[in-house]
């Protein structure tokens, strides 16, 4: 992590150099509210994927997104990062996902522009918006504004209910036992940022990677994150950091304090264990597991 700091800092780049702020933080229309999963993309070229596992979770102000393939290993018999060789950790880097703030802007079309606050991704230097169109209340249609392409949602049904957000606090992460490694030893500037956000029974976990692993993949603008961590000039040391990023899908469990079982992770390892969060899926607040007064980082009131 040491080098990754310095090179950063030798590039003066900044830790939140692609980070897209919205001018201001309007609250998303109540049908948008929920949990989506992707059942079609098709690019310019016409080509479709149906089976890459997507899933955007909308709140009232924020968004979780997470996009596995269909194909990637269960690595099975792997307990994190460290001493995962080259192979894997490429692996790994073809899963996408991000969290943020979502605006919506009404007209003769409405419009969504997913402001990404962390990027499992290197930055890209293009917007993230579309053009959203209701086929029914539970099937949502998107088409590119800045690139093209075509994607249709479904709303899961067990995502109706109350939703809410929060920025979690580092200190509380830790504490929940939710961080691991370079990021549960990260100094005061070097802390990662972290949602945690819930539609129905239904919540969404995202810990970006360290600010200066941040700062340091700011640098590959335009690449992929696997063409990064392939490449024989970057550490493993460095690539593991890379990839120390995780977004999460859980299950909030019926019963009353039961932790919510995780469905599906850019930490496959992490996928049938628990979030460090207890939930109540009935209730419009909830305070996570081991953390007291998280009123104050809601961004949903």
């Amino acid at each position: 992590m040491a080098l990754l700091t310095s090179q950063a800092e030798a590039e003066g780049v900044e830790a939140d150099a692609w980070l897209d702020w919205p001018a201001e933080a309007e609250r998303v229309p109540q049908p948008y509210h929920g949990v989506w999963r992707r059942t079609l993309l098709r690019n310019a070229a016409g080509h479709e994927d149906r089976a890459t596992r997507v899933f955007w979770l909308q709140t009232a102000r924020v968004h979780v997104d997470l996009r596995v393939s269909a194909d990637r290993t269960t690595f099975d018999g792997v307990s994190g990062l460290d001493a995962m060789p080259r192979d894997g950790l490429v692996e790994l880097a073809r899963q996408q996902g991000f969290a943020g703030f979502t605006e919506v802007r009404s007209g003769a079309q409405e419009v969504c522009t997913w402001h990404r606050q962390i990027d499992f991704s290197p930055p890209a230097g293009t917007r993230d918006i579309g053009t959203m169109q209701f086929e029914s209340p539970d099937i949502l249609l998107e088409s590119g504004v800045d690139a093209p392409y075509h994607e249709r949602w479904e709303r899961e049904p067990a995502s109706v209910g109350p939703t809410w957000a929060a920025r979690l606090p580092y200190q509380a992460v830790l504490a929940a036992g939710a961080l691991h490694g370079a990021a549960a030893e990260s100094g005061p500037d070097d802390r990662p940022m972290s949602f945690l956000a819930c539609a129905g029974r239904f919540v969404m976990f995202a810990r970006a990677r360290t600010s200066s692993a941040t700062a340091w993949l700011a640098r590959h603008r335009g690449r992929t994150l696997a063409q990064v961590v392939g490449d024989p000039s970057v550490s493993l040391e460095q690539a593991r950091a890379l990839l120390d990023f995780e977004i999460s899908l859980a299950h909030v469990a019926a019963s009353p304090g039961a932790l919510p079982v995780i469905a599906l992770s850019t930490h496959p390892w992490r996928e049938g264990g628990t979030l460090p969060f207890r939930l109540n899926a009935d209730i419009e607040m909830a305070e996570p597991y081991r953390f007291s007064n998280s009123r104050s980082n809601h961004v949903d009131d």
